[in-house]
């Protein structure tokens, strides 16, 4: 299934949510399925199961609230979806949010899981207010109650700006969402091993973890189109899981002389044919 599909599965369903945290419980409910928790194996994030004709969710007490949340969102994701489960009831904790290898009915469920967490309708005003930066993905994920990786894929989708969300995995890209614009402006990410140049490639030996750049957007963009723009970067990687998120945020370069004069819009035209020659005139 198309992960634009899946987003716009989620957006129906959680249309009408006002308020912060989404209800989880409550969004299960409605489809007649009950969510608990429970200690579950190491490396279990949760399981699902039917009994009685009721459909339980269990979630694993141990994880992380916000881990928690989206396990939950992405069984229901395959109920909602009509996918089956390529991982059967038991759902393995090193499998959600991540792209290397993983079947695409999974990646799909992940999608919608992100877009019921953080809907459109209330990221959209945040968006319009505030830059693309990790500082804004901390705040934003506290208030959300979802994972910084959600907030960005929301924020990028929901952004008319030039910008992009890059998730690599073991140095190399595994998963880019770029705005519309961006895609209009066709200034695509290449899919491979992250830039030396890089933000991302300086946080994963950072010890804060974090890093900034500022690069020629061809590094990160192969195609034409990026020549004629830089790339601001701002980059954490993730070290428990070899993970990097990049947030590049993209601006257009005015063309340049080989002196490093700029060259007015209006000089690199041709001049006008007249049916006379152009020279000899004072």
């Amino acid at each position: 299934m198309d992960d634009l599909i899946a987003a716009g599965r989620a957006r129906k369903l959680v249309a009408s949510v006002t308020s912060l945290p989404v209800d989880v419980g409550a969004l299960l409910a409605e489809h007649g399925m009950i969510l608990k928790e429970s200690e579950l194996d190491e490396g279990e994030a949760g399981r699902t199961f039917t009994k009685g004709g009721t459909t339980y969710i269990i979630v694993n007490q141990n994880d992380d609230p916000y881990r928690r949340r989206f396990t939950a969102l992405h069984e229901l994701a395959h109920h909602v979806l009509e996918l089956p489960s390529k991982h059967g009831p038991h759902v393995p904790s090193n499998e959600l949010e991540r792209f290397a290898g993983r079947p695409p009915e999974e990646r799909a469920c992940d999608v919608f899981a992100a877009e019921c967490l953080v809907p459109s309708q209330l990221i959209h005003p945040l968006v319009s207010e505030h830059p693309f930066s990790i500082d804004l993905l901390f705040e934003l994920s506290e208030r959300f109650q979802a994972s910084k990786q959600c907030i960005a894929s929301s924020y990028v989708r929901n952004s008319r700006d030039l910008v992009a969300y890059v998730y690599s995995e073991g140095g190399r890209v595994q998963h880019v969402i770029s705005s519309s614009t961006l895609r209009d402006a066709k200034i695509f990410v290449d899919y491979g091993p992250i830039p030396s140049t890089s933000a991302a490639a300086s946080a994963a030996t950072s010890i804060s973890m974090r890093a900034t750049a500022e690069i020629d957007a061809s590094d990160w963009c192969g195609c034409d189109a990026a020549l004629a723009f830089i790339c601001y970067e701002e980059a954490l990687h993730m070290p428990t899981w070899n993970q990097s998120h990049s947030l590049l945020t993209f601006e257009e370069v005015s063309r340049t002389t080989p002196a490093g004069t700029q060259i007015p819009e209006e000089d690199e035209l041709l001049s006008e044919l007249t049916g006379y020659p152009s020279w000899g005139k004072d």
